[in-house]
């Protein structure tokens, strides 16, 4: 069996209005002020070729989506079987620096709960390719808030959304509130997971959180690696 890919950074994940883009920026700048050195992505861990002409296909399935409801299993299908197939190959290329911590604003958990609860029973990201093949972050932050708090920062938002898939979902924030209701579940009581709610305190210190997480993950990881150069040495000497 592959190894899972293991990457030293922090997922933030989570639907739309929750907090991650706003979060990401306060970390990555903590992280520069810690001495490492940082990249920000967002949606995948590689891009141009193939994962980008995939994203523009994906979205170009909501263009015409004004007037269509949100439990559109044609639309659904289109999206997350070619959102899901961008994943699947952006894992394959990615080849994290071995210096650099990452900060990724959303990844795959998302996309998850789209196929799983409006394309049910499709296998898109079926539950073999999360356990072997999904990275693995060293924190990984499931980012939530109250419904309130999500439909005052969607009215707060200004100018075009970013893409077709944002404006559809904008347009259906109930839906999105009951999808993180769903998404919640599945990962509350994740070990792989940490839950923060980001109505409940400022930015800041919701940084300064998921940074002391950072913090501990490093240092264990640390530990591991030299645990483990040092069984090696042993055994080349023994050797």
């Amino acid at each position: 069996m592959t190894q899972r890919p293991f990457i030293s950074g922090i997922l933030l994940d989570g639907h739309e209005c929750s907090g991650k883009t706003s979060l990401a920026r306060v970390i990555s700048a903590g992280l520069r002020a810690r001495g490492h050195a940082v990249t920000q992505s967002h949606g995948t861990l590689t891009g141009g070729g193939l994962v980008e002409a995939m994203l523009r296909e994906a979205v170009a399935v909501f263009d015409d989506a004004v007037d269509r409801p949100f439990h559109d299993l044609r639309l659904w299908r289109r999206f997350n079987s070619i959102r899901s197939a961008q994943l699947v190959v952006d894992a394959e290329l990615a080849r994290p620096g071995p210096d650099e911590v990452r900060v990724q604003d959303r990844y795959w958990l998302t996309q998850h709960s789209f196929n799983t609860f409006l394309t049910p029973g499709e296998g898109y990201l079926a539950p073999e390719w999360i356990r072997t093949r999904a990275p693995r972050f060293a924190v990984q932050v499931y980012l939530t808030c109250a419904p309130a708090a999500r439909r005052e920062r969607m009215a707060a938002r200004t100018g075009p959304a970013k893409h077709a898939v944002n404006a559809f979902l904008h347009r259906h924030l109930d839906e999105i509130i009951r999808l993180d209701e769903l998404t919640l579940r599945q990962v509350v009581d994740d070990p792989e997971w940490t839950v923060l709610r980001t109505d409940h305190v400022g930015v800041p210190e919701l940084a300064e959180q998921v940074l002391d997480l950072f913090d501990t993950a490093d240092r264990a990881g640390n530990t591991s690696r030299r645990i483990l150069d040092h069984l090696t040495t042993r055994k080349a000497t023994a050797s």
